[in-house]
């Protein structure tokens, strides 16, 4: 097996987001998962249902790389779309894992976790980008600044294609 898998992928993008979501931000969120893999990069999640089921669905839609961390001992609990499980049987700390592990961070949605995991990235100085135009804490935190100890923002994004288009820009000042 090879794993010289490192130059096939521009980077690993962090998505949290709600576990329950409607019709509306899951056909958001599978075309969000669909376009990062397009565009090569590799996407990491809580590994369950709602927005992490939806991303990773979209991203092997277009045969792309998918990581779950879940809250779970037993692997066979994350959705069907995950390749790589990384069990975290840490409930909530978890999410600092979820976020570590990406380059950057793209909030859907969201809920007390996820509002959770926007402070994690904050404080451990990941870009983040929110989806601005869907109920849940990435469209109240969108375009703010959660205090002063970073000069950049949240930066709030309304469609999947401007959310691609901001990660690349983010990553590509590196």
């Amino acid at each position: 097996m090879n794993f010289e898998f490192k130059n096939k992928f521009k980077g690993i993008v962090s998505i949290i987001g709600a576990s329950e979501i409607n019709k509306e931000i899951e056909k958001l969120t599978f075309e969000i998962g669909r376009l990062l893999a397009q565009n090569k990069f590799i996407v990491a999640c809580g590994g369950l249902s709602g927005v992490m089921e939806a991303v990773c669905k979209g991203a092997k839609k277009e045969n792309g790389l998918t990581i779950g961390i879940i809250p779970h001992i037993e692997k066979s609990i994350a959705n069907k779309y995950v390749d790589i499980v990384i069990p975290c049987p840490f409930s909530q700390a978890r999410n600092i894992v979820v976020v570590l592990t990406g380059d950057v961070c793209l909030a859907i949605s969201g809920k007390a976790g996820t509002l959770s995991e926007i402070c994690f990235a904050w404080i451990y100085q990941k870009p983040i980008v929110a989806l601005s135009n869907v109920k849940g804490w990435s469209s109240k935190i969108a375009n703010q600044k959660l205090d002063d100890r970073r000069n950049d923002m949240i930066y709030g994004v309304k469609s999947p294609q401007e959310a691609i288009m901001k990660i690349k820009e983010l990553l590509n000042n590196k």
